[in-house]
């Protein structure tokens, strides 16, 4: 799997969550440990068209507090809380009034931060909707992994990475099989959006 491919389902990956949620935005977070910040991976929303290669520093903002304890969080009356940076919100055009992010984990590490803006939970609960939203990162957590790596290994998607591409997929599709409820249509959304970009790639 190529990292074209794989940076288009963490697009993927983005306007689902905003789509679920019928919310403003979406992003992507990835932590880049050695430099200390946050990078936009892939948004969708407002700002999506200049968000994307973004760098804040990896301790500020909702996004920064999650990538830093591994806690997922949903936060109400975001102006109100001290760790909301209003003067980069300001700048992407969009002040949210409530923010959803929840952490992207794979093998033991904290790779990123899924984050949604202004998020639709009235008829799902919070705790349901923060379990969606974790369910969503938890299966995309592995894609990003894959696209780290071939950005580090500079492969283009043979040998290893191909073969690692086809085991996260086959995680997505066992988790699919198992989901049950309103999270089942969510996991086999996603899993089918990678399935139409794999097909329009043969």
């Amino acid at each position: 799997m190529s990292r074209a491919e794989l940076d288009e389902i963490l697009r993927s990956t983005v306007r689902l969550a905003r789509l679920s949620f019928a919310a403003a935005a979406a992003s992507v977070f990835v932590r880049d440990v050695e430099h200390g910040t946050l990078v936009f991976e892939a948004s969708s929303g407002v700002g999506e068209d200049r968000l994307v290669g973004v760098t804040i520093p990896g301790d500020h903002g909702i996004a920064g507090w999650v990538a830093n304890t591994g806690e997922p969080m949903i936060v109400k009356g975001v102006a109100e809380d001290s760790r909301f940076d209003r003067g980069f919100a300001e700048s992407t055009g969009l002040v949210p009034d409530v923010i959803m992010a929840v952490p992207m984990e794979h093998a033991g590490e904290i790779l990123g931060v899924l984050e949604v803006l202004d998020p639709t939970v009235v008829g799902i609960g919070d705790l349901d909707a923060m379990d969606l939203l974790t369910e969503l990162a938890n299966q995309s957590a592995s894609v990003l992994a894959l696209s780290l790596a071939s950005r580090g290994s500079g492969t283009g998607g043979a040998g290893p990475s191909s073969a690692a591409g086809e085991a996260a997929l086959g995680r997505i599709a066992a988790a699919a099989a198992a989901a049950a409820g309103p999270r089942a249509d969510q996991v086999t959304a996603l899993l089918s959006a990678v399935a139409d970009l794999l097909d329009a790639e043969r």
